[in-house]
C-alpha cells in the first residue's frame, strides 16, 4: 500500500465556499477533480446543508478506494442511517459514514449516547455489509476541562474512529501536546488527522509552512502506527491558486508513492 492510499478528501459540492470565510474568488472544482488533483484516494462527502444527489456524486467516485458520508442527524434518529447503507448496496466503495462538528458546542449532549450504539449496531450488521463511524472532534474541544473529557468518552467509545482536526492555524503547534491527551482519550478506537488547506478559523489562506509541517507530523504517526490517516480539507478553494494546496500537492508528489 503507498501512502497516499492513506489521505482522504473532505469533499464538499462544488462552490460551497464561494465568497464564505474571506474566500473572494469561484471554485468550479468537484469532490472527484479534488481527489485527483491532490493526488488521494479516499472521501468523506459532506454536503454542508445542501441538498446533493448522492447517486451522482457516488457515481463520480467509483474509482476511489473508500468512500464515507456525512450523517450528523442520524444521531438524533438512528433511522437516517438506512438511505446510506441502501446506497452502499450498489457502491461497493461505500465504507462508513461520518458525524461531522460532532460537540457543535453542547449540542452534543442533547443526543443520546443509546443512539450512537444503535447507528453502530446497524452499521455493522446489516444486510449489505460492516460499514464503519466516524467523528469529528477539533482540539479546541478538549484538554481544556478534565472532568468534560472524561464525560465525553462515552460519546467516543461507540465510534469506530476519530478524526482529530484544529480549526485555527495558530493552534498548529499545540498539536503534539493534544495528540497525547487525544490517545488517552482514543484508546480504542482507529485515529486520522484532520488538515485544513484553507485556514476557515481566521478565514483567510492558510500558510504552506503550517501545511506542510502538518503533513510531515502526521505522515511520522502513520509510519509508528498511531494513526491511519489524514484527511484534507477541501476541493471547494483547490482550484483558486492558493499557496497551501501548491504546498500539498508538493507534500504528496514526494511522498505519496511510499510503500508502507
Amino acid at each position: 500500500m503507498k501512502l497516499r492510499d492513506k489521505f482522504w478528501l473532505w469533499g464538499h459540492p462544488e462552490g460551497r465556499y464561494n465568497f464564505e470565510y474571506g474566500n473572494n474568488k469561484e471554485s468550479r472544482m468537484t469532490p472527484m477533480e479534488g481527489c485527483l488533483y491532490l493526488g488521494v484516494r479516499n472521501t468523506f462527502m459532506v454536503p454542508v446543508g445542501w441538498d446533493v444527489n448522492r447517486r451522482q456524486y457516488n457515481k463520480s467516485f467509483t474509482t476511489l478506494r473508500q468512500v464515507g458520508w456525512e450523517c450528523y442527524d442520524a444521531g438524533f434518529n438512528p433511522e437516517l442511517i438506512e438511505p446510506y447503507i441502501e446506497d452502499a448496496k450498489d457502491f461497493s466503495n461505500i465504507g462508513c459514514v461520518v458525524l461531522d462538528d460532532f460537540q457543535r458546542g453542547d449540542v452534543y449532549k442533547k443526543m443520546p449516547v443509546e443512539n450512537l450504539w444503535k447507528i453502530r449496531e446497524r452499521l455493522h450488521n446489516n444486510d449489505v455489509r460492516r460499514l464503519d463511524m466516524w467523528m469529528v472532534l477539533y482540539t479546541r474541544e478538549f484538554g481544556l476541562d478534565p472532568e468534560k473529557d472524561q464525560d465525553f468518552m462515552r460519546y467516543i467509545e461507540p465510534f469506530d474512529g476519530i478524526i482529530m482536526w484544529t480549526w485555527h492555524e495558530r493552534d498548529v503547534v499545540l498539536i503534539p501536546e493534544k495528540f497525547e491527551i487525544f490517545k488517552k482519550m482514543t484508546p480504542h478506537n482507529r485515529r486520522m488527522f484532520g488538515c485544513y488547506l484553507y485556514n476557515f478559523g481566521e478565514r483567510k489562506q492558510a500558510t504552506g509552512e503550517a501545511v506542510t509541517w502538518q503533513l510531515d507530523w502526521y505522515r511520522e504517526k502513520i509510519l509508528a502506527g498511531e494513526a491511519e490517516g489524514v484527511v484534507l480539507h477541501t476541493n471547494t478553494m483547490a482550484d483558486l491558486d492558493y499557496e497551501a494546496y501548491d504546498a500539498a500537492i508538493r507534500w504528496m508528489n514526494e511522498h505519496g508513492d511510499e510503500e508502507i
